[in-house]
Protein backbone atom coordinates (compact mmCIF):
# COMPACT_ATOMS: atom_id res chain seq x y z
CA UNK A 1 0.00 0.00 0.00
CA UNK A 2 1.50 3.36 -0.98
CA UNK A 3 0.89 6.98 -0.08
CA UNK A 4 0.41 9.53 -2.86
CA UNK A 5 -0.58 13.19 -2.85
CA UNK A 6 -3.64 14.73 -4.46
CA UNK A 7 -4.49 18.42 -4.76
CA UNK A 8 -7.82 19.54 -3.27
CA UNK A 9 -9.26 22.11 -5.69
CA UNK A 10 -11.61 23.77 -3.24
CA UNK A 11 -9.02 24.44 -0.51
CA UNK A 12 -5.70 24.38 -2.34
CA UNK A 13 -4.34 21.90 0.20
CA UNK A 14 -3.00 18.40 -0.31
CA UNK A 15 -4.03 15.22 1.44
CA UNK A 16 -2.70 11.71 1.51
CA UNK A 17 -4.15 8.93 -0.65
CA UNK A 18 -3.81 5.23 -0.13
CA UNK A 19 -3.13 3.06 -3.13
CA UNK A 20 -4.44 -0.48 -2.78
CA UNK A 21 -4.02 -3.60 -4.85
CA UNK A 22 -5.48 -7.11 -4.58
CA UNK A 23 -5.20 -6.93 -0.81
CA UNK A 24 -8.56 -5.16 -0.81
CA UNK A 25 -10.21 -6.42 -4.01
CA UNK A 26 -9.72 -8.27 -7.22
CA UNK A 27 -8.35 -5.85 -9.78
CA UNK A 28 -6.25 -5.88 -12.91
CA UNK A 29 -5.03 -2.38 -12.06
CA UNK A 30 -3.63 -0.64 -9.02
CA UNK A 31 -6.34 1.47 -7.45
CA UNK A 32 -6.14 4.62 -5.34
CA UNK A 33 -8.39 4.81 -2.29
CA UNK A 34 -8.75 7.86 -0.08
CA UNK A 35 -8.57 7.65 3.70
CA UNK A 36 -12.33 8.25 3.80
CA UNK A 37 -12.95 5.28 1.49
CA UNK A 38 -10.63 2.97 3.46
CA UNK A 39 -12.29 3.98 6.73
CA UNK A 40 -15.75 3.45 5.26
CA UNK A 41 -14.78 0.00 4.02
CA UNK A 42 -13.49 -1.01 7.47
CA UNK A 43 -16.61 0.32 9.23
CA UNK A 44 -18.85 -1.44 6.74
CA UNK A 45 -17.05 -4.72 7.37
CA UNK A 46 -17.76 -4.41 11.11
CA UNK A 47 -21.41 -3.63 10.50
CA UNK A 48 -21.72 -6.60 8.14
CA UNK A 49 -20.34 -8.94 10.80
CA UNK A 50 -23.16 -8.02 13.18
CA UNK A 51 -26.08 -7.71 10.79
CA UNK A 52 -26.78 -11.45 10.44
CA UNK A 53 -27.42 -11.80 14.16
CA UNK A 54 -29.46 -8.63 14.62
CA UNK A 55 -31.56 -8.22 11.47
CA UNK A 56 -34.54 -10.30 10.50
CA UNK A 57 -35.32 -8.31 7.38
CA UNK A 58 -33.04 -7.18 4.61
CA UNK A 59 -32.59 -3.39 4.44
CA UNK A 60 -33.76 -3.13 0.85
CA UNK A 61 -36.52 -1.18 -0.84
CA UNK A 62 -39.47 -3.36 -1.71
CA UNK A 63 -41.34 -2.96 -4.97
CA UNK A 64 -44.89 -1.73 -4.85
CA UNK A 65 -45.86 -5.06 -6.40
CA UNK A 66 -45.71 -8.73 -5.50
CA UNK A 67 -43.29 -11.11 -7.23
CA UNK A 68 -40.87 -8.29 -8.05
CA UNK A 69 -37.43 -8.45 -6.38
CA UNK A 70 -36.43 -5.64 -4.00
CA UNK A 71 -34.04 -2.84 -4.90
CA UNK A 72 -30.70 -1.99 -3.33
CA UNK A 73 -30.86 1.19 -1.24
CA UNK A 74 -28.10 3.71 -1.92
CA UNK A 75 -27.11 5.97 0.96
CA UNK A 76 -25.74 9.50 1.07
CA UNK A 77 -22.03 9.63 1.76
CA UNK A 78 -22.51 11.18 5.21
CA UNK A 79 -24.90 8.61 6.67
CA UNK A 80 -24.41 5.26 8.36
CA UNK A 81 -27.43 3.12 7.53
CA UNK A 82 -28.13 -0.56 8.08
CA UNK A 83 -25.88 -2.70 5.90
CA UNK A 84 -26.65 -5.73 3.83
CA UNK A 85 -25.39 -9.16 4.96
CA UNK A 86 -22.24 -10.65 3.52
CA UNK A 87 -24.27 -13.20 1.52
CA UNK A 88 -25.32 -10.29 -0.69
CA UNK A 89 -22.47 -7.79 -0.49
CA UNK A 90 -19.84 -10.24 -1.67
CA UNK A 91 -21.72 -10.27 -4.99
CA UNK A 92 -22.06 -6.47 -5.21
CA UNK A 93 -19.21 -5.33 -7.44
CA UNK A 94 -18.94 -1.88 -9.03
CA UNK A 95 -16.70 -1.68 -12.08
CA UNK A 96 -14.52 1.38 -12.59
CA UNK A 97 -12.15 2.02 -15.44
CA UNK A 98 -8.61 3.25 -15.08
CA UNK A 99 -8.28 7.03 -14.62
CA UNK A 100 -12.06 7.47 -14.51
CA UNK A 101 -13.69 6.99 -11.13
CA UNK A 102 -15.88 9.97 -10.12
CA UNK A 103 -15.49 10.57 -6.41
CA UNK A 104 -19.13 11.04 -5.43
CA UNK A 105 -20.34 7.93 -7.27
CA UNK A 106 -17.48 5.95 -5.78
CA UNK A 107 -18.22 7.03 -2.19
CA UNK A 108 -21.95 6.40 -2.58
CA UNK A 109 -21.60 2.83 -3.84
CA UNK A 110 -18.96 2.03 -1.20
CA UNK A 111 -21.27 3.38 1.50
CA UNK A 112 -24.05 1.15 0.15
CA UNK A 113 -22.24 -2.19 0.36
CA UNK A 114 -20.43 -2.43 -3.00
CA UNK A 115 -16.79 -3.30 -3.63
CA UNK A 116 -14.84 -1.59 -6.40
CA UNK A 117 -13.33 -3.78 -9.11
CA UNK A 118 -11.17 -2.92 -12.09
CA UNK A 119 -11.95 -6.20 -13.89
CA UNK A 120 -14.29 -5.61 -16.81
CA UNK A 121 -15.04 -9.35 -17.07
CA UNK A 122 -16.10 -9.67 -13.42
CA UNK A 123 -19.76 -10.15 -12.43
CA UNK A 124 -20.14 -6.49 -11.55
CA UNK A 125 -23.60 -4.96 -11.06
CA UNK A 126 -23.05 -1.39 -12.19
CA UNK A 127 -20.60 1.13 -13.56
CA UNK A 128 -20.12 4.81 -14.27
CA UNK A 129 -17.75 4.68 -17.22
CA UNK A 130 -16.80 6.57 -20.35
CA UNK A 131 -18.62 5.99 -23.64
CA UNK A 132 -15.52 4.31 -25.07
CA UNK A 133 -15.39 1.84 -22.16
CA UNK A 134 -19.12 1.17 -22.58
CA UNK A 135 -18.73 0.48 -26.30
CA UNK A 136 -15.97 -2.02 -25.57
CA UNK A 137 -17.96 -3.78 -22.85
CA UNK A 138 -21.41 -3.63 -24.46
CA UNK A 139 -21.22 -6.89 -26.39
CA UNK A 140 -20.25 -8.76 -23.22
CA UNK A 141 -22.83 -7.24 -20.89
CA UNK A 142 -24.78 -9.63 -18.71
CA UNK A 143 -28.50 -9.21 -18.11
CA UNK A 144 -28.08 -8.05 -14.49
CA UNK A 145 -25.49 -5.35 -15.28
CA UNK A 146 -26.42 -1.67 -15.52
CA UNK A 147 -24.35 1.02 -17.27
CA UNK A 148 -24.65 4.81 -17.41
CA UNK A 149 -24.98 4.98 -21.21
CA UNK A 150 -27.43 4.30 -24.00
CA UNK A 151 -26.29 3.22 -27.46
CA UNK A 152 -25.91 6.20 -29.81
CA UNK A 153 -26.03 8.69 -26.93
CA UNK A 154 -23.49 10.75 -28.89
CA UNK A 155 -26.45 11.91 -30.96
CA UNK A 156 -26.97 14.29 -28.04
CA UNK A 157 -23.48 14.85 -26.66
CA UNK A 158 -21.55 15.28 -29.91
CA UNK A 159 -21.98 18.94 -30.79
CA UNK A 160 -22.14 18.30 -34.53
CA UNK A 161 -24.81 15.62 -34.15
CA UNK A 162 -26.72 17.78 -31.66
CA UNK A 163 -26.85 20.64 -34.17
CA UNK A 164 -27.77 18.35 -37.08
CA UNK A 165 -30.67 16.85 -35.12
CA UNK A 166 -31.85 20.29 -34.01
CA UNK A 167 -31.56 21.74 -37.53
CA UNK A 168 -33.50 18.81 -38.98
CA UNK A 169 -36.30 19.31 -36.47
CA UNK A 170 -36.35 23.08 -37.05
CA UNK A 171 -36.71 22.59 -40.82
CA UNK A 172 -39.41 19.98 -40.37
CA UNK A 173 -41.51 21.59 -37.63
CA UNK A 174 -40.58 25.26 -37.90
CA UNK A 175 -38.21 27.62 -36.15
CA UNK A 176 -40.97 28.85 -33.88
CA UNK A 177 -40.95 25.46 -32.11
CA UNK A 178 -37.19 24.91 -32.36
CA UNK A 179 -35.57 28.22 -31.50
CA UNK A 180 -33.47 27.40 -28.43
CA UNK A 181 -30.06 26.55 -29.93
CA UNK A 182 -27.89 29.36 -31.37
CA UNK A 183 -27.40 29.11 -35.13
CA UNK A 184 -24.30 27.18 -36.16
CA UNK A 185 -22.14 26.08 -39.07
CA UNK A 186 -20.35 22.73 -39.21
CA UNK A 187 -16.65 23.04 -40.01
CA UNK A 188 -14.73 22.51 -42.14
CA UNK A 189 -17.54 21.63 -44.59
CA UNK A 190 -19.48 24.87 -44.16
CA UNK A 191 -16.46 27.10 -43.66
CA UNK A 192 -17.07 28.99 -46.90
CA UNK A 193 -20.62 29.86 -45.83
CA UNK A 194 -19.39 31.07 -42.45
CA UNK A 195 -16.68 33.17 -44.11
CA UNK A 196 -19.23 34.77 -46.43
CA UNK A 197 -21.46 35.65 -43.46
CA UNK A 198 -18.61 37.09 -41.39
CA UNK A 199 -17.30 39.16 -44.31
CA UNK A 200 -20.78 40.54 -44.90
CA UNK A 201 -21.51 41.23 -41.22
CA UNK A 202 -18.31 42.58 -39.74
CA UNK A 203 -17.89 42.27 -36.00
CA UNK A 204 -20.11 39.20 -35.52
CA UNK A 205 -18.75 36.86 -32.86
CA UNK A 206 -18.72 33.07 -33.14
CA UNK A 207 -17.72 30.47 -30.59
CA UNK A 208 -15.81 27.46 -31.92
CA UNK A 209 -16.43 24.16 -30.13
CA UNK A 210 -14.68 20.86 -30.90
CA UNK A 211 -17.24 18.22 -31.83
CA UNK A 212 -16.63 15.74 -29.02
CA UNK A 213 -14.88 17.58 -26.19
CA UNK A 214 -16.17 18.86 -22.85
CA UNK A 215 -15.12 20.97 -19.86
CA UNK A 216 -14.19 23.92 -22.06
CA UNK A 217 -11.46 22.03 -23.92
CA UNK A 218 -10.52 23.59 -27.28
CA UNK A 219 -13.18 26.31 -27.15
CA UNK A 220 -12.32 29.77 -28.52
CA UNK A 221 -14.09 32.87 -29.80
CA UNK A 222 -13.47 34.50 -33.19
CA UNK A 223 -14.67 37.65 -34.95
CA UNK A 224 -12.62 37.56 -38.19
CA UNK A 225 -13.05 35.17 -41.11
CA UNK A 226 -9.30 34.56 -41.29
CA UNK A 227 -9.56 32.78 -37.93
CA UNK A 228 -11.87 30.05 -39.28
CA UNK A 229 -10.10 26.64 -38.95
CA UNK A 230 -9.54 24.88 -42.26
CA UNK A 231 -9.25 21.22 -41.24
CA UNK A 232 -10.37 20.34 -37.71
CA UNK A 233 -14.04 19.45 -37.06
CA UNK A 234 -15.78 22.21 -35.13
CA UNK A 235 -19.22 23.62 -34.55
CA UNK A 236 -19.09 27.37 -35.15
CA UNK A 237 -21.98 28.67 -33.06
CA UNK A 238 -23.32 32.22 -32.99
CA UNK A 239 -22.17 33.67 -29.70
CA UNK A 240 -24.86 34.97 -27.32
CA UNK A 241 -23.33 38.40 -26.81
CA UNK A 242 -25.92 39.72 -24.35
CA UNK A 243 -26.21 37.16 -21.54
CA UNK A 244 -27.88 37.61 -18.19
CA UNK A 245 -25.28 38.70 -15.63
CA UNK A 246 -24.88 38.32 -11.88
CA UNK A 247 -23.12 41.39 -10.47
CA UNK A 248 -21.51 41.84 -13.87
CA UNK A 249 -20.37 38.21 -14.29
CA UNK A 250 -21.53 35.78 -16.94
CA UNK A 251 -23.02 32.50 -15.72
CA UNK A 252 -24.68 29.33 -16.95
CA UNK A 253 -26.74 26.50 -15.46
CA UNK A 254 -25.69 22.86 -15.17
CA UNK A 255 -28.89 20.82 -15.00
CA UNK A 256 -29.13 17.06 -14.53
CA UNK A 257 -31.45 15.06 -16.78
CA UNK A 258 -32.01 11.34 -16.26
CA UNK A 259 -33.12 9.02 -19.06
CA UNK A 260 -34.31 5.72 -17.59
CA UNK A 261 -35.85 4.31 -20.77
CA UNK A 262 -35.97 5.20 -24.45
CA UNK A 263 -38.98 3.04 -25.38
CA UNK A 264 -41.14 3.99 -23.68
CA UNK A 265 -39.53 7.38 -23.23
CA UNK A 266 -39.10 8.28 -19.56
CA UNK A 267 -37.27 11.52 -18.66
CA UNK A 268 -36.57 13.01 -15.23
CA UNK A 269 -35.19 16.46 -14.40
CA UNK A 270 -33.36 17.14 -11.12
CA UNK A 271 -34.86 20.09 -9.25
CA UNK A 272 -31.47 21.26 -7.94
CA UNK A 273 -28.48 22.17 -10.06
CA UNK A 274 -25.28 24.18 -10.17
CA UNK A 275 -24.81 27.75 -11.40
CA UNK A 276 -21.29 28.41 -12.64
CA UNK A 277 -19.96 31.95 -12.73
CA UNK A 278 -17.02 33.36 -14.66
CA UNK A 279 -14.23 35.03 -12.70
CA UNK A 280 -13.76 38.20 -14.80
CA UNK A 281 -16.57 40.71 -15.29
CA UNK A 282 -18.21 40.51 -18.71
CA UNK A 283 -17.67 43.14 -21.38
CA UNK A 284 -18.95 42.90 -24.93
CA UNK A 285 -15.79 43.99 -26.75
CA UNK A 286 -13.92 42.39 -29.63
CA UNK A 287 -10.52 42.95 -28.01
CA UNK A 288 -11.21 40.63 -25.04
CA UNK A 289 -12.42 37.51 -26.85
CA UNK A 290 -9.25 35.71 -25.77
CA UNK A 291 -10.17 35.98 -22.06
CA UNK A 292 -11.46 32.53 -21.13
CA UNK A 293 -12.12 33.60 -17.53
CA UNK A 294 -14.61 36.16 -18.86
CA UNK A 295 -16.40 34.24 -21.59
CA UNK A 296 -16.32 30.63 -20.35
CA UNK A 297 -18.21 29.61 -17.23
CA UNK A 298 -16.84 26.06 -16.87
CA UNK A 299 -15.55 25.39 -13.36
CA UNK A 300 -12.76 23.30 -14.88
CA UNK A 301 -11.54 26.52 -16.52
CA UNK A 302 -12.25 29.11 -13.84
CA UNK A 303 -10.88 27.13 -10.90
CA UNK A 304 -7.41 28.10 -12.17
CA UNK A 305 -8.23 31.79 -11.89
CA UNK A 306 -6.80 33.52 -8.81
CA UNK A 307 -10.23 35.14 -8.38
CA UNK A 308 -12.07 31.82 -8.09
CA UNK A 309 -14.02 31.39 -4.86
CA UNK A 310 -16.00 28.36 -3.77
CA UNK A 311 -19.31 28.16 -1.91
CA UNK A 312 -20.45 25.96 0.97
CA UNK A 313 -24.19 26.61 1.24
CA UNK A 314 -27.07 26.05 -1.18
CA UNK A 315 -28.67 29.29 0.03
CA UNK A 316 -25.62 31.54 -0.26
CA UNK A 317 -25.34 33.89 -3.23
CA UNK A 318 -21.58 34.19 -3.23
CA UNK A 319 -18.47 32.83 -4.90
CA UNK A 320 -18.21 31.40 -8.42
CA UNK A 321 -20.62 28.55 -7.90
CA UNK A 322 -24.20 28.85 -6.71
CA UNK A 323 -27.00 26.36 -6.34
CA UNK A 324 -29.97 26.59 -8.67
CA UNK A 325 -32.08 27.42 -5.61
CA UNK A 326 -29.90 30.44 -4.87
CA UNK A 327 -30.16 31.65 -8.47
CA UNK A 328 -33.95 31.43 -8.50
CA UNK A 329 -34.10 33.44 -5.25
CA UNK A 330 -31.73 36.03 -6.72
CA UNK A 331 -33.70 36.43 -9.94
CA UNK A 332 -36.98 36.70 -8.05
CA UNK A 333 -35.69 39.45 -5.78
CA UNK A 334 -33.41 41.37 -8.16
CA UNK A 335 -35.24 41.05 -11.48
CA UNK A 336 -38.74 39.98 -10.45
CA UNK A 337 -38.33 37.02 -12.77
CA UNK A 338 -41.11 34.52 -13.46
CA UNK A 339 -39.21 31.37 -12.45
CA UNK A 340 -42.10 29.05 -13.39
CA UNK A 341 -42.03 30.38 -16.95
CA UNK A 342 -38.26 29.87 -17.22
CA UNK A 343 -38.52 26.34 -15.75
CA UNK A 344 -41.31 25.34 -18.14
CA UNK A 345 -39.27 26.60 -21.09
CA UNK A 346 -36.24 24.60 -19.90
CA UNK A 347 -38.36 21.44 -19.63
CA UNK A 348 -39.59 22.06 -23.17
CA UNK A 349 -35.99 22.37 -24.41
CA UNK A 350 -34.96 19.12 -22.69
CA UNK A 351 -37.89 17.09 -24.02
CA UNK A 352 -37.50 18.33 -27.60
CA UNK A 353 -33.74 17.76 -27.53
CA UNK A 354 -34.06 14.15 -26.42
CA UNK A 355 -36.89 13.49 -28.91
CA UNK A 356 -34.62 14.78 -31.70
CA UNK A 357 -32.32 11.78 -31.03
CA UNK A 358 -35.00 9.32 -29.88
CA UNK A 359 -35.20 7.24 -33.05
CA UNK A 360 -31.39 6.81 -33.27
CA UNK A 361 -31.05 5.80 -29.62
CA UNK A 362 -34.06 3.46 -29.79
CA UNK A 363 -32.61 1.76 -32.87
CA UNK A 364 -29.29 1.30 -31.08
CA UNK A 365 -31.04 -0.27 -28.10
CA UNK A 366 -32.90 -2.74 -30.33
CA UNK A 367 -29.72 -3.78 -32.11
CA UNK A 368 -27.26 -4.08 -29.24
CA UNK A 369 -28.99 -4.30 -25.87
CA UNK A 370 -29.56 -7.63 -24.15
CA UNK A 371 -32.09 -6.43 -21.58
CA UNK A 372 -34.02 -3.23 -20.96
CA UNK A 373 -32.52 -3.34 -17.47
CA UNK A 374 -29.01 -2.62 -18.81
CA UNK A 375 -29.18 1.08 -19.67
CA UNK A 376 -29.76 4.39 -17.96
CA UNK A 377 -28.07 7.74 -18.44
CA UNK A 378 -27.61 10.92 -16.47
CA UNK A 379 -26.96 13.86 -18.81
CA UNK A 380 -25.65 17.31 -18.00
CA UNK A 381 -27.62 19.99 -19.86
CA UNK A 382 -25.86 23.37 -19.98
CA UNK A 383 -28.31 26.26 -20.23
CA UNK A 384 -27.56 29.97 -20.69
CA UNK A 385 -30.05 32.71 -19.83
CA UNK A 386 -29.84 35.79 -22.04
CA UNK A 387 -30.46 39.37 -20.94
CA UNK A 388 -34.22 38.78 -21.35
CA UNK A 389 -33.96 35.57 -19.23
CA UNK A 390 -34.73 33.40 -22.24
CA UNK A 391 -32.99 30.00 -21.92
CA UNK A 392 -30.59 28.77 -24.62
CA UNK A 393 -29.17 25.27 -24.85
CA UNK A 394 -25.36 25.38 -25.06
CA UNK A 395 -24.51 21.68 -25.07
CA UNK A 396 -25.31 18.27 -23.61
CA UNK A 397 -22.74 16.36 -21.57
CA UNK A 398 -23.11 12.59 -21.77
CA UNK A 399 -21.18 11.98 -18.55
CA UNK A 400 -21.45 15.03 -16.26
CA UNK A 401 -18.76 15.49 -13.67
CA UNK A 402 -19.49 13.84 -10.34
CA UNK A 403 -16.30 15.08 -8.77
CA UNK A 404 -16.41 17.74 -6.07
CA UNK A 405 -14.51 20.93 -6.88
CA UNK A 406 -16.17 22.94 -4.08
CA UNK A 407 -18.02 22.20 -0.81
CA UNK A 408 -21.26 23.12 -2.60
CA UNK A 409 -20.54 20.34 -5.11
CA UNK A 410 -20.38 17.88 -2.23
CA UNK A 411 -23.78 19.00 -0.96
CA UNK A 412 -25.54 18.91 -4.33
CA UNK A 413 -23.84 15.91 -5.90
CA UNK A 414 -24.02 13.63 -2.86
CA UNK A 415 -27.81 13.76 -2.90
CA UNK A 416 -27.85 13.69 -6.71
CA UNK A 417 -25.78 10.48 -6.76
CA UNK A 418 -28.03 8.84 -4.18
CA UNK A 419 -31.27 9.90 -5.91
CA UNK A 420 -29.96 8.85 -9.33
CA UNK A 421 -28.86 5.38 -8.21
CA UNK A 422 -32.06 4.76 -6.23
CA UNK A 423 -34.32 5.90 -9.05
CA UNK A 424 -32.81 3.72 -11.78
CA UNK A 425 -33.23 0.67 -9.52
CA UNK A 426 -30.48 -1.92 -8.92
CA UNK A 427 -31.28 -5.53 -8.03
CA UNK A 428 -29.00 -8.06 -6.37
CA UNK A 429 -27.49 -10.09 -9.25
CA UNK A 430 -28.94 -13.55 -9.78
CA UNK A 431 -25.62 -15.29 -9.07
CA UNK A 432 -26.11 -16.09 -5.38
CA UNK A 433 -25.18 -19.61 -4.34
CA UNK A 434 -27.86 -22.01 -3.03
CA UNK A 435 -26.39 -21.62 0.44
CA UNK A 436 -26.59 -17.82 0.20
CA UNK A 437 -30.24 -18.03 -0.80
CA UNK A 438 -30.99 -20.46 2.04
CA UNK A 439 -29.47 -18.11 4.63
CA UNK A 440 -31.29 -15.08 3.22
CA UNK A 441 -34.67 -16.76 3.48
CA UNK A 442 -34.37 -16.35 7.22
CA UNK A 443 -34.21 -12.60 6.82
CA UNK A 444 -36.45 -11.86 3.86
CA UNK A 445 -39.62 -13.90 3.74
CA UNK A 446 -39.58 -14.48 -0.01
CA UNK A 447 -37.38 -16.33 -2.43
CA UNK A 448 -37.42 -13.35 -4.82
CA UNK A 449 -34.43 -11.39 -3.57
CA UNK A 450 -32.43 -11.29 -6.84
CA UNK A 451 -32.71 -9.94 -10.36
CA UNK A 452 -35.42 -11.74 -12.36
CA UNK A 453 -34.78 -11.76 -16.12
CA UNK A 454 -38.49 -12.33 -16.80
CA UNK A 455 -39.20 -8.72 -15.79
CA UNK A 456 -36.78 -7.17 -18.28
CA UNK A 457 -36.78 -7.80 -21.96
CA UNK A 458 -38.41 -11.16 -22.70
CA UNK A 459 -39.65 -11.45 -26.27
CA UNK A 460 -43.36 -10.49 -26.34
CA UNK A 461 -45.82 -13.33 -26.75
CA UNK A 462 -47.60 -13.61 -30.09
CA UNK A 463 -50.79 -12.14 -28.67
CA UNK A 464 -48.79 -9.26 -27.16
CA UNK A 465 -47.03 -8.58 -30.43
CA UNK A 466 -50.34 -8.63 -32.26
CA UNK A 467 -51.77 -6.02 -29.89
CA UNK A 468 -48.71 -3.80 -30.34
CA UNK A 469 -48.84 -4.06 -34.13
CA UNK A 470 -52.54 -3.18 -34.21
CA UNK A 471 -52.09 0.03 -32.23
CA UNK A 472 -48.91 1.11 -34.01
CA UNK A 473 -50.40 0.63 -37.47
CA UNK A 474 -54.03 1.57 -36.95
CA UNK A 475 -54.05 4.25 -34.24
CA UNK A 476 -53.79 7.40 -36.33
CA UNK A 477 -54.97 9.71 -33.55
CA UNK A 478 -54.91 9.76 -29.78
CA UNK A 479 -58.62 9.22 -29.25
CA UNK A 480 -58.41 5.91 -31.12
CA UNK A 481 -56.27 4.30 -28.40
CA UNK A 482 -56.96 6.20 -25.18
CA UNK A 483 -60.08 4.31 -24.20
CA UNK A 484 -59.15 0.80 -25.33
CA UNK A 485 -55.39 0.20 -24.97
CA UNK A 486 -55.76 -0.30 -21.20
CA UNK A 487 -58.88 -2.43 -21.42
CA UNK A 488 -56.95 -5.70 -21.65
CA UNK A 489 -53.43 -5.50 -20.24
CA UNK A 490 -50.96 -8.13 -21.40
CA UNK A 491 -48.16 -9.46 -19.13
CA UNK A 492 -45.74 -7.31 -21.11
CA UNK A 493 -47.93 -4.24 -20.52
CA UNK A 494 -47.91 -4.93 -16.79
CA UNK A 495 -44.12 -5.27 -16.70
CA UNK A 496 -43.74 -1.84 -18.35
CA UNK A 497 -46.24 -0.26 -15.97
CA UNK A 498 -44.61 -1.87 -12.90
CA UNK A 499 -41.30 -0.20 -13.71
CA UNK A 500 -43.06 3.08 -14.46
CA UNK A 501 -44.74 3.15 -11.04
CA UNK A 502 -41.74 1.81 -9.09
CA UNK A 503 -39.65 4.68 -10.49
CA UNK A 504 -42.25 7.24 -9.50
CA UNK A 505 -42.17 5.89 -5.93
CA UNK A 506 -38.44 6.70 -5.65
CA UNK A 507 -37.83 10.04 -7.38
CA UNK A 508 -36.09 11.95 -4.58
CA UNK A 509 -35.43 15.43 -6.00
CA UNK A 510 -36.04 14.25 -9.55
CA UNK A 511 -39.21 15.34 -11.31
CA UNK A 512 -40.62 13.23 -14.11
CA UNK A 513 -41.15 15.51 -17.10
CA UNK A 514 -42.02 12.80 -19.64
CA UNK A 515 -44.54 11.21 -19.77
CA UNK A 516 -47.15 13.30 -18.01
CA UNK A 517 -50.84 13.92 -18.67
CA UNK A 518 -49.93 16.68 -21.13
CA UNK A 519 -46.78 15.44 -22.89
CA UNK A 520 -48.81 13.73 -25.62
CA UNK A 521 -48.49 17.15 -27.29
CA UNK A 522 -44.87 16.19 -28.10
CA UNK A 523 -45.93 13.09 -30.04
CA UNK A 524 -46.04 15.17 -33.23
CA UNK A 525 -42.23 15.47 -33.03
CA UNK A 526 -41.61 11.69 -32.99
CA UNK A 527 -40.70 9.89 -36.21
CA UNK A 528 -43.03 7.14 -35.00
CA UNK A 529 -45.00 6.95 -31.76
CA UNK A 530 -44.29 3.52 -30.32
CA UNK A 531 -46.87 1.27 -28.69
CA UNK A 532 -45.23 1.68 -25.28
CA UNK A 533 -45.45 5.47 -25.49
CA UNK A 534 -49.16 5.16 -26.29
CA UNK A 535 -49.54 2.79 -23.34
CA UNK A 536 -47.97 5.20 -20.83
CA UNK A 537 -49.86 8.15 -22.29
CA UNK A 538 -53.14 6.31 -21.78
CA UNK A 539 -52.05 5.25 -18.28
CA UNK A 540 -51.23 8.83 -17.27
CA UNK A 541 -54.48 10.04 -18.82
CA UNK A 542 -56.45 7.50 -16.79
CA UNK A 543 -54.54 7.48 -13.50
CA UNK A 544 -52.08 10.38 -13.55
CA UNK A 545 -54.15 12.99 -11.79
CA UNK A 546 -55.62 11.98 -8.43
CA UNK A 547 -56.32 8.37 -9.40
CA UNK A 548 -52.81 6.87 -9.26
CA UNK A 549 -53.70 4.70 -6.27
CA UNK A 550 -56.47 3.15 -8.33
CA UNK A 551 -54.06 2.31 -11.12
CA UNK A 552 -51.51 0.87 -8.70
CA UNK A 553 -54.18 -1.30 -7.09
CA UNK A 554 -55.13 -2.62 -10.51
CA UNK A 555 -51.54 -3.67 -11.14
CA UNK A 556 -51.22 -5.14 -7.65
CA UNK A 557 -54.13 -7.50 -8.26
CA UNK A 558 -52.48 -8.78 -11.43
CA UNK A 559 -49.06 -9.11 -9.80
CA UNK A 560 -50.50 -11.00 -6.83
CA UNK A 561 -51.42 -13.70 -9.36
CA UNK A 562 -47.98 -13.63 -10.98
CA UNK A 563 -49.60 -12.44 -14.21
CA UNK A 564 -46.61 -10.26 -15.17
CA UNK A 565 -44.30 -13.31 -15.17
CA UNK A 566 -46.28 -15.29 -17.77
CA UNK A 567 -44.12 -16.32 -20.70
CA UNK A 568 -45.98 -19.39 -21.96
CA UNK A 569 -46.65 -18.79 -25.69
CA UNK A 570 -49.87 -20.84 -25.60
CA UNK A 571 -51.24 -19.30 -22.40
CA UNK A 572 -54.78 -17.94 -22.72
CA UNK A 573 -54.41 -14.38 -21.53
CA UNK A 574 -58.07 -13.54 -21.91
CA UNK A 575 -59.05 -16.19 -19.36
CA UNK A 576 -56.50 -14.88 -16.88
CA UNK A 577 -57.61 -11.25 -16.87
CA UNK A 578 -60.37 -10.58 -14.36
CA UNK A 579 -59.52 -6.96 -13.47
Amino acid sequence: MTICSKKDVSTGTSHGKLSANDEFEESEEEEELSYEEITERLLTTVRRANVVDKKRKLPMRESLFAHVPPYIIFHANDKNDASLPREITRHLLWWHTKNFSPGMIRLTVLKSGFTITGRSMANWCGTWCTRLAYQRANKKLKRFQKVNHFPNCDQLSNKIQLWKNFDRMAKRYGKKSFDYLPFAYILPGEGARLKKFMDRKSGSVWILKPADCCAGQGIRLISRSCEIPKRSPYVAQRYVCHPSLINGYKYDLRLYVLLTSIDPLRIFLYSEGLVRLATVKYQHKLDNLYDRFMHLTNTTVNKFSPRFRGNDDVNKQEGNMWSLTALWNYLRSKERADINRIWLKIKDIIIKTIISAESSIAEGVKKSTLSNYNNCQLFGFDILLDVHLEPWLLEVNECPSMNTETPLCVIVKSQLARDFLNLVGFHVPDILTPNDRKILKGFFKTSRSCYDHRLYGPVPLNVEKQKQDIFETQSSDRESYLNIILKTLTPDDVRVLIRHEDELAQTGKFERIFPTRSTYEYFKYFDNVSYYNMLLDAWEHAYGNNDRAQGINRLKKLCDKGYHLIQDPVYNIENKIKT
